[in-house]
């Protein structure tokens, strides 16, 4: 199972608070089993959407193998992960969540559609309908069409951003949560979503 070991680490400690997010203490992410992709799987429910339409024709594969470990990103040994779940919600694809042994958390999710169109479709419903409070929308160089979601939880206890791309057919989500007054920086974000786009790009051929 490719896992991008070969691949080049691209985390840099620059700054702090992204350290913070680095360091040990805090590089791992382990799964609420109260979430099944966290909210954005709660998003493409509240946008209405069925991902079970004009999706691939062949037979779905081990999906999982498109989920990034960040035990790879962050060269540690830190995160732990519940067993990912196969096709999420009858859609081809795969989800699982990592969580720290402080609490932060970061949900998964690869949705593979019948095409590229099907997936920037995916990605605006998903986006549209993610409960961010508080929100604002960047610009990441991460896929097509990368766009980060930050601000706070719903009931506003916790950080959360969530990073939405697609790569060809594939479309990507990678949600993390944290303290509110410690959100994810956007350089550990953009990582994460590059080498997950590379290892999209390897399993897929995207």
């Amino acid at each position: 199972m490719a896992r991008l070991g070969l691949l080049p680490l691209l985390i840099k400690h620059t700054d702090e608070m992204t350290c913070q997010w680095k360091t040990p203490r805090t590089e791992a992410f382990v799964m609420n089993s109260r979430h099944l992709g966290g909210v954005t799987a709660a998003a493409l429910l509240s946008a209405g959407m069925t991902l079970g339409t004009g999706l691939a024709a062949a037979d779905p594969g081990d999906y999982t193998v498109l989920l990034i470990d960040p035990n790879v990103v962050t060269d540690s040994m830190a995160y732990t992960a519940a067993p990912p779940v196969l096709n999420p919600g009858g859609t081809p694809g795969a989800t699982t969540v990592y969580t720290h042994r402080d609490g932060r958390t970061i949900t998964d999710t690869v949705w593979v559609l019948a095409d590229p169109g099907a997936a920037a479709g995916a990605i605006s419903s998903a986006q549209a309908a993610t409960p961010v409070a508080n929100s604002k929308t960047v610009s990441v160089p991460v896929g097509q069409n990368g766009q980060l979601i930050s601000g706070k939880t719903p009931d506003g206890t916790k950080s959360l951003s969530v990073l939405y791309f697609t790569q060809g057919n594939a479309a990507s989500a990678l949600e993390f949560t944290g303290p509110v007054g410690d959100p994810v920086p956007l350089d550990l974000v953009t990582d994460f979503g590059k080498q997950q786009d590379a290892l999209i790009k390897s399993q897929l051929g995207a």
